[in-house]
């Protein structure tokens, strides 16, 4: 980042995900981007099929409109000179992506600029490539795991070398299920479900391991793994290990896809939001972990609002 020259100001990126929408408020602060605040709203946008493909349905529309403008005030809070909204798998998918695009502009102060596959992985990789505690930020492989796409990433000497988005999200996977989600799953179903995933894995060819066999995660699966699993060994999430071992994600797969949603949901730090798609998040992780030998991920916070921040206060000299 060293020899570029930053903009100054605040910015604010809005995310519309398959299974969250979320802003970041960020200021540029020598050569570091400084969080100011951010804020989350679990309002599905993706997961609805139909004969002519990915649809985005009425009140899901109306629902990630209402998230939006939510979040777009919360960012007017900080006094952002920016606000950048961007949207991923759920309405690059989407049949009716036209129709949304249009009533986003009608609503929000900005236009929503949907993220091609390329552009995704690349501001995926600048995020995390901000992490200062990331083991090399120089040269690492990754992964996002979203609602809507799995983001697979190799980051080289400042730039994305290869990245691939694959339609494994949680979302996806749980509408791949009778029950969506929401009863047990059983050993067939497990089964099934990681012949498809690996299926994606492989026909994608992907090769994304670090030398020590660690990947950098980030994404939602993530965050609340951590957060429940620092609240049940009586630690703050923010002084838990940032490093998840392969074991631990798998024994709390285990207990959750045994488990009913409502059930689920009494478990601390996991939301009925989240509660009907993390042991299907797990599951890709897992299955990849298996694929590729890798024994831990290390959770990076920093993503592709992070990514965008920084692509807008001119850390990277090409623009996304």
């Amino acid at each position: 980042m060293k020899g570029l020259k930053h903009s100054g100001g605040k910015v604010a990126i809005i995310d519309v995900g398959s299974n969250t929408i979320k802003v970041l408020c960020a200021e540029n602060n020598d050569q570091r981007i400084k969080k100011l605040g951010a804020k989350s709203i679990e309002a599905r946008l993706g997961g609805d099929q139909r004969v002519e493909g990915n649809w985005l349905e009425d009140e899901s529309r109306k629902a990630a409109i209402r998230a939006i403008l939510d979040l777009q005030d919360f960012a007017l809070n900080y006094e952002v000179e920016k606000i950048e909204i961007v949207a991923t798998s759920a309405v690059r998918d989407a049949s009716n992506q036209d129709q949304f695009l249009e009533e986003v502009a009608h609503e929000a102060a900005s236009p929503l600029r949907v993220l091609s596959e390329k552009e995704e992985a690349t501001l995926i990789g600048r995020g995390i490539a901000c992490d200062p505690d990331l083991p090399d930020p120089k040269c690492f492989c990754a992964l996002d795991i979203g609602g809507g796409s799995l983001e697979c990433i190799k980051y080289q000497d400042r730039d994305v070398t290869e990245g691939v988005s694959l339609p494994i999200g949680a979302v996806r996977l749980a509408g791949l299920l009778k029950s969506k989600g929401k009863l047990p799953i059983n050993e067939k179903q497990i089964r099934e479900l990681k012949v498809f995933v690996s299926k994606k894995l492989q026909d994608a060819k992907t090769k994304f391991l670090s030398k020590d066999g660690t990947l950098i995660g980030c994404g939602g699966a993530f965050s609340i793994s951590r957060a429940i699993l620092a609240y049940r060994s009586g630690v703050k999430y923010e002084y838990f290990p940032v490093t998840i071992s392969i074991s631990d994600l798998a024994k709390l797969f285990e207990e959750l896809r045994k488990l009913r949603l409502e059930d689920r949901c009494k478990i601390p730090c996991l939301s009925e939001g989240r509660a009907d798609i993390l042991p299907l998040a797990l599951l890709v992780l897992l299955t990849v972990a298996e694929e590729h030998s890798v024994s831990h991920f290390h959770h990076s916070q920093y993503n592709l609002r992070f990514g965008l921040a920084a692509t807008s206060f001119g850390y990277f000299k090409n623009k996304v």
